[in-house]
C-alpha cells in the first residue's frame, strides 16, 4: 500500500510539474498589467480579497495609485469611501491562498501584484488541475480499465475548456470549481454501507466551497445532490436526515458563507446583496438559445464538440442517470441563454460549462461494460482540436457578427501563438 501510495505522489509530482512548466512557459512572455497577465480583469477580481485581507486592510487609499485601471477593471477601489467593491465571491481567493501567501514570503515587493505574485496563480491553477484529474482518473478507474480511466480522465479535460482554465486563464474560477465538483463524484461513488459518514462529511465542506466560489453553482449541485442522495441506501440515507449530520452540514455552511455576508456588509452595506449590478436576465429566446450554443463567440457546441457527442450518447442510453444529465444541461442552457451576456465575455468557450461538466461525463464511465471505441475516439479527435485552438487563441474573438465564423476559422486553421 506503501509503495502504491508513492508511485501516486510521484505520479502527481510529474503531472503538476508538467502543468506548471506548461503555464509559466505560456504566460513567460506576459507582462503584468496587460491583459495576458495572471491578474487582469475578472481574474483580479476574484483575487483582489487576498491584497486586500493581508496587506492594505480593506483600505483602498493604501492600494498602489490608479491600481484598478492597471488590472483591467477587475474591482473599484474608491479613494474617497476606502473601499474595495469586488462584484466576485472570495472562493476563488480562498483556494489560490497557499500560493500566493508563498509568493508573499519570497516577495521583495510585497504589494500582491508583482511578478510572483501573477506567477503563483499559474500554479495554483496547474496544482488544482493535478488534483482534479486525479480525483477524475480514480473516479473512472472504479469502473473501466486502467487503460480507460487514462483516456477518458484526460479527454474529458483536454476536450473541454478545463485545461485551459488550469493552464492559460489561471485566475478564473473553472478551475477550482472543477476540482471540487471531481473530488465531491469521487467521494460519492465511493460511498459503502460500512463507509459513509467521514466522505458525507466531506462532500458537505466540498459543496460548500463549490458554491462560495460561484453562487450559480448551487443550481446544479442541488439536483445533482438530490439524485446522489435518492440513489443511497436507506442507512444512508437516514444519517444525511439526522441532526448531527444536519448540525455539522449547517455549521461548515455559515463557516463558508460567513466571510462572504462580513464583506458585503463592508462593501454595500448589506449583508445580502446582488453584487453583479445592471447585468439582468433576459428571457431566453429561441435565437439566443441558438446563439449560445453555436454562435461564434464562444458558442457552446462550437467550441467544444465533444459535447454533441455527449448528448447523442445521454439520449440514446436513456436510462436515469442519462436522463439527469440532460436535465442539468437543459438548466444549464436556459439560465444562460438568460444571461445578458450570451458569450461570457472574453474566454475559450461558453467557459461556465467546466463548472458542471463532470456531471455530465458520469453516464461515459458508470457501469462494467467496456467503453465504446466510438466514445474513446471522439474524445482524442475533439482533444487534439481543442490543443490547436487552445494555443492559437488569444483570450477572445473581436468580431460582433453572431454567426460571422471567418475569425473562428482563421484561428483554427492559423498559425500557434
Amino acid at each position: 500500500m506503501q509503495t502504491k501510495n508513492l508511485k501516486i505522489l510521484f505520479a502527481f509530482i510529474c503531472v503538476f510539474g508538467i502543468f506548471s512548466f506548461i503555464s509559466l512557459n505560456r504566460h513567460s512572455v506576459a507582462k503584468p498589467f496587460s491583459y495576458h497577465s495572471e491578474l487582469w480583469a475578472d481574474k483580479a477580481g476574484y483575487n483582489v480579497y487576498l491584497p486586500a485581507s493581508l496587506i492594505y486592510d480593506f483600505d483602498a487609499r493604501k492600494f498602489p495609485a490608479l491600481i484598478e485601471v492597471k488590472t483591467g477593471h477587475g474591482f473599484q477601489a474608491d479613494s474617497l469611501s476606502g473601499k474595495i467593491i469586488t462584484k466576485y465571491p472570495y472562493g476563488v481567493s480562498l483556494f489560490q491562498s497557499p500560493f500566493w501567501l508563498l509568493a508573499h514570503a519570497i516577495s521583495s515587493g510585497k504589494d500582491g501584484y508583482s511578478f510572483l505574485y501573477q506567477k503563483s496563480i499559474n500554479i495554483a491553477g496547474s496544482f488544482y488541475l493535478s488534483v482534479g484529474l486525479f480525483f477524475l482518473f480514480f473516479t473512472i478507474r472504479k469502473f473501466k480499465s486502467g487503460i480507460d480511466a487514462f483516456i477518458l480522465s484526460l479527454g474529458i479535460v483536454l476536450s473541454t475548456g478545463i485545461f485551459y482554465y488550469g493552464i492559460f486563464d489561471t485566475g478564473m474560477s473553472h478551475i477550482y470549481s472543477f476540482v471540487c465538483l471531481t473530488a465531491i463524484v469521487y467521494l460519492a461513488l465511493g460511498i459503502t454501507e460500512i463507509n459513509y459518514r467521514k466522505p458525507l462529511v466531506w462532500i458537505a465542506a466540498l459543496a460548500v466551497l463549490y458554491t462560495i466560489i460561484r453562487p450559480i453553482n448551487i443550481v446544479f449541485l442541488l439536483p445533482a445532490l438530490l439524485y446522489f442522495y435518492f440513489s443511497c441506501n436507506t442507512e444512508v440515507r437516514s444519517y444525511v436526515r439526522s441532526p448531527r449530520f444536519i448540525l455539522i452540514a449547517a455549521l461548515l455552511t455559515f463557516i463558508g458563507v460567513l466571510p462572504q455576508l462580513m464583506y458585503y456588509h463592508y462593501a454595500f452595506g448589506s449583508y445580502i446583496t446582488n453584487s453583479y449590478q445592471n447585468e439582468p436576465f433576459i428571457f431566453p429566446s429561441w435565437e439566443r438559445i441558438i446563439t449560445l450554443l453555436m454562435g461564434s463567440d464562444n458558442g457552446l457546441l462550437l467550441y467544444y464538440p465533444i459535447l454533441i457527442v455527449i448528448l447523442f450518447f445521454l439520449i440514446k442510453k436513456r436510462d436515469l442517470l442519462s436522463k439527469f444529465g440532460l436535465g442539468l444541461f437543459l438548466i444549464y442552457l436556459i439560465i444562460y441563454a438568460s444571461w445578458w451576456s450570451l458569450s461570457l465575455g472574453c474566454g475559450f468557450g461558453h467557459r461556465a460549462i467546466n463548472d458542471i461538466a463532470p456531471f455530465l461525463f458520469i453516464p461515459l464511465f458508470m457501469g462494467k461494460e467496456k467503453t465504446s471505441r466510438l466514445i474513446l475516439g471522439s474524445l482524442i479527435v475533439c482533444s487534439l482540436i481543442n490543443i490547436k485552438f487552445m494555443f492559437s487563441y488569444d483570450t477572445c474573438l473581436f468580431s460582433s457578427e453572431p454567426f460571422n465564423y471567418s475569425e473562428y476559422r482563421s484561428i483554427l486553421f492559423g498559425e500557434f501563438k
